[in-house]
């Protein structure tokens, strides 16, 4: 599920966009909502015309977190070290140990090296090289885009969580819930199917296809032994920036909301979250010829 949550975007082909105006109850447009992806490639951009139109419209940027805050690094590396003495396969059932040393070897980061890692760390590191190794990587991630444009023009960025929020989502579920998912993202290594997954992704995402990113969001979310995790990571996370969205609504401004696309669909997603609170949301078609 991390994995999609990495992957969901492109730059739209013509018809839905992974855009959604968001209107009061008088009918007044107080903000776009964007979904967006944290790594991708040169295919990512420029971005849809309204897209860019509504971003270029907006009065302020709102993000789940500032890509470049010097305090989110910090926060991550502090936060994935497991405790003086403790090992990763400590924590791992002894039939995975095997699996991520043969996985960690074939992507070309040093096992030894991930034994001193938290698995939600190890988990996110394993998906981003399989990123990088498929010709995608952070540096080109929508959110790192919009950030620096937002920085460029003096437009205000401001963050819907704590590093320390999205820190404690990730490590959350327990020992057997992080395991499971890491088991998720090794068998998607060992199978060869990182580069179809995402593609799959990548055009579900151009299509405006909500419906067909949740169910393919459901097919790599570590099963139930993992529903703890999703718990923290969705649910909790989507009630709190919906709190962080409405709570940011301000007369007569109008913020551009970019968050990643995993969080929109669903039930109790953004969309559902947003409606329930009165709120009207129309999903914006590419008008580009």
């Amino acid at each position: 599920m991390v994995v999609a949550l990495l992957w969901v975007g492109l730059a739209a082909a013509k018809g839905p966009l992974y855009l959604w105006e968001l209107r009061d109850g008088d009918g007044a447009l107080r903000a776009w909502l964007y979904g967006t992806i944290h790594v991708c490639d040169a295919a990512c951009f420029p971005l849809p015309p309204d897209v860019r139109a509504a971003f270029d419209g907006a009065d302020s940027l709102a993000l789940e977190l500032d890509p470049e805050d010097p305090a989110l690094t910090r926060v991550l590396m502090a936060a994935a070290r497991l405790p003086a003495g403790e090992r990763l396969d400590d924590r791992l059932p002894p039939a995975l140990r095997p699996r991520l040393a043969r996985v960690a070897d074939r992507l070309g980061l040093p096992s030894a090296a991930l034994q001193g890692l938290q698995p939600w760390m190890v988990s996110t590191l394993l998906t981003l090289r399989a990123a990088e190794l498929a010709g995608y990587g952070a540096s080109q991630g929508i959110d790192l885009s919009l950030a620096r444009d937002a920085r460029a023009r003096g437009v205000a960025l401001w963050a819907l969580e704590r590093p320390e929020r999205q820190v404690a989502a990730l490590s959350a579920g327990g020992d057997k819930a992080q395991a499971a998912f890491l088991a998720e993202v090794v068998a998607l290594v060992e199978e060869d199917a990182a580069p179809a997954y995402f593609g799959a992704m990548l055009r579900a995402w151009r299509r405006g296809d909500v419906a067909e990113i949740d169910r393919l969001l459901s097919e790599t979310s570590g099963g139930e032994e993992a529903a703890p995790l999703l718990e923290a990571l969705l649910d909790e996370r989507n009630r709190e920036m919906a709190d962080a969205i409405v709570g940011g609504l301000q007369p007569g401004r109008r913020p551009f909301i970019a968050v990643g696309a995993g969080h929109f669909g669903g039930k109790g997603g953004l969309l559902e979250r947003l409606a329930a609170r009165g709120f009207a949301l129309r999903q914006v078609q590419d008008g580009a010829d």
